[in-house]
Formats: structure tokens, sequence, C-alpha cells
């Protein structure tokens, strides 16, 4: 006998909660802006309980945080963001390790397109940034580990509204695509300590110019 399934259908709070965080990823709302609910409300076309149902759910992921009767979009220390990068950078170095042994040439062939795109979008820096995401992660999930993919989009949700200060830069943006290509030069070639030592000073120089743009 078939049973019913139930079909979950996403709530006004979750399509508010959606929206917003895309908003603070993509420098909508900058770190340390102070947000209003009734302005995002009235934005949204929502009345002020959904979004207050979405602020809580951002501020258990550290997105943003109350202060008194205020609420602000997180703001990194210098200490929390080289924290953090180090947290990415070791979880990448596992992360490169599981995908290394799946990637073959139609895997590369996925990274060159990307990386193709990425070209093109050179001069949009929002744009550039979601593909950039989008690169990394397709690395990441030919390791076929849930687990670890879950957290690193955790790790780099804490630290994407800041690659909007990254890709302000032309020369990062620009040297950031080379090293992508030698990324992708390097796993046709099988050659894995290059591969390692150029994903982790990869991450390194991407710490480093968002310090140097911090007030």
């Amino acid at each position: 006998m078939d049973q019913k399934q139930m079909v979950a259908v996403p709530t006004l709070a979750q399509e508010v909660y959606s929206r917003l965080r895309e908003n603070i990823m993509n420098g909508d709302f900058s770190p340390g802006e102070k947000i209003s609910i009734r302005k995002i409300a009235e934005r949204y076309a929502v009345s002020t309980m959904p979004v207050r149902e979405a602020l809580n759910k951002l501020q258990s992921e550290g997105f943003v945080h109350f202060e008194r009767r205020s609420i602000y979009v997180s703001q990194l220390s210098s200490k929390d963001l080289i924290e953090i990068f180090k947290i990415r950078m070791n979880l990448e170095e596992m992360a490169m390790e599981w995908s290394y042994p799946n990637i073959g040439e139609n895997e590369l062939i996925e990274l060159t397109k990307l990386v193709k795109e990425m070209d093109d979008k050179i001069d949009s820096p929002i744009e550039w940034n979601v593909l950039n995401k989008q690169f990394h992660t397709k690395i990441y999930s030919y390791s076929h580990s849930k687990p670890m993919l879950e957290i690193l989009n955790a790790v780099w949700g804490r630290v994407e509204p800041y690659m909007n200060i990254y890709a302000a830069s032309a020369y990062h943006l620009s040297l950031s695509q080379k090293e992508h290509g030698q990324m992708i030069e390097y796993m046709a070639k099988k050659e894995w300590d290059r591969l390692q030592a150029l994903t982790s000073d990869h991450i390194q120089k991407t710490c480093h110019a968002i310090l140097e743009k911090l007030p």
C-alpha cells in the first residue's frame, strides 16, 4: 500500500533567510552595518515576524549579532579572520587530498570551463566571486564526502562577505585566475606536492589581501 509523503514547502521566514543571507554574502549589507527589521520587511514586502525569525537563524550561524535593541552584520576581527582562514586552509588541504585521486579528464574539463567563465566575469567582481566559490567547491565535491562539503561551506560562509573586498582589486583577480589555471595544470600532470603548496599559498594570499583592506 502506498504511503502518503509530506512535501516540504519553504516557509516565508526561510525565504527571507535565504535572500538576506545572499545579500550579506554579496556585500549588499557590509560587515558592521546596522540592520533595520522594518526596512528589510519593506524591502521583501513581508511582515516583521518572518524577518525576525530569519535574523535569529542568521545569528545562530554567526552572520549577524544582536546588541541591545540593535542588529548588526557580524564583523570579524583580524584575529578571527586569520583563524578562520587557517581552518579553511587545513580543511581544504584534506579535501584536496581526498578529491585528487578522483580527478580525471572529465573533471579537468569541468574545472577548465569554470575558469574560462571566470575570465569572462573578471570585470564583474560579484559574479566572479560566485564562480570562484563554485570552482573551489567543484574540486572538493570530487572527494564524494558530504560532511566535508557541509563543513567547508560553513567556513566559507563566515568569510564570504569579505571576499568582496578581495575581488575589488583587479590585480588580485588576475593573480587568482593565473593560480586557478596552475592548479588545473598540476592536477593534469599529477604533480601533487606542487598542487598542495599552491593551494595553501593561494588561501594565504587571499587572507593577507583582505587583512590589508580592513579598517
